[in-house]
């Protein structure tokens, strides 16, 4: 394994305790604040910060093709917009406890869109991967979740699940975006697409009012601050250099490792108990990454021998 693969690695793992890290940066938003509102103003905060970047002499914008648009078009829509409407809606109808177990399906859908879209070999070594780190997550989820929360509305299962539809179109569909133009500038423009769209969303919507910014508080700021800025720019760039370096079936096994943080996170800051149902979840999900990120000695060999 080469040092590049091994900072992708640890770049995806970084991503994995940042998205994690947005749960809990929403929950400190005023309740009073719409959820629609919170999305379009994290958006709105990681595209400034692209700005900023693409505004820098080394770095710079981009021209892009009409052929290179509809992509970014359909990355923003999907995994911007589309998602965070998904998201929201059924978070408002079914615990956040089953919406983490329905969510775990995401390196499952991820590798599915990518044989359908891309015929991306998916081996049987990289099967049991998936499905090791899917078992993981949903163990560890199971073993920190209140089960008392399991009965849920059907429409809600549906929402949720229409968020594991589009973060996997949006994971797998910038691949020939990404080697054209690179992640950054197909994360910034994606983003752009997508802000523009929940800004739209906003200004229609009656649940949004110019009051409503009355009532943000510093605490909400910061937490803004950190969903747009690290939990959207950084988080996304890196996922999506994850995705060009390694594949999207590989990267979007580095998802499941989202439970485990938040359990490592609660044992170091609130005390809480790890099961050994916990441990051997996780063991699952670190085992399943392993398998699915191998390389094969069939590649191994062909990389030997282009070396």
């Amino acid at each position: 394994m080469n040092k590049a693969c091994i900072f992708v690695y640890i770049q995806l793992c970084i991503v994995a305790i940042l998205w994690r890290g947005t749960f809990v940066a929403g929950r400190f938003i005023h309740n009073d604040i719409p959820s629609l509102l919170s999305a379009t103003l994290r958006f709105s905060l990681g595209s400034i910060t692209f700005l900023i970047l693409l505004s820098c002499p080394k770095i710079g914008w981009k021209k892009i093709t009409l052929q290179q648009f509809w992509p970014i078009l359909l990355l923003g829509f999907a995994g911007v917009f589309l998602y965070h409407l998904f998201f929201f809606y059924g978070l408002q109808l079914i615990p956040a406890s089953r919406t983490a177990l329905i969510v775990s399906l995401n390196p499952a859908m991820i590798a599915f869109l990518s044989f359908l879209i891309w015929r991306e070999k998916i081996t049987i070594k990289k099967n049991y991967g998936i499905a090791l780190s899917i078992i993981g997550a949903i163990m560890v989820l199971l073993s920190h979740t209140n089960m008392q929360d399991a009965s849920s509305s059907i429409i809600g299962d549906f929402a949720i699940f229409g968020c594991v539809i589009t973060w996997g179109i949006y994971t797998v569909a910038g691949k020939n975006t990404i080697k054209s133009i690179g992640a950054l500038h197909t994360v910034a423009y994606s983003i752009f697409v997508g802000t523009i769209l929940l800004l739209i969303a906003s200004i229609i919507s009656p649940t949004v009012s110019w009051e409503h910014f009355t009532l943000l508080t510093q605490t909400d700021i910061l937490s803004l601050l950190y969903l747009g800025i690290l939990g959207s720019a950084l988080a996304y760039v890196w996922y999506y250099q994850g995705i060009d370096q390694i594949g999207a079936a590989n990267a979007g096994t580095f998802i499941a490792l989202n439970p485990l943080t938040a359990v490592i996170a609660g044992y170091l800051l609130l005390d809480e108990t790890i099961s050994p149902s916990i441990i051997l979840g996780s063991i699952f999900i670190v085992t399943g990454i392993i398998l699915t990120n191998r390389p094969s000695k069939l590649s191994t060999q062909h990389h030997e021998n282009k070396v």
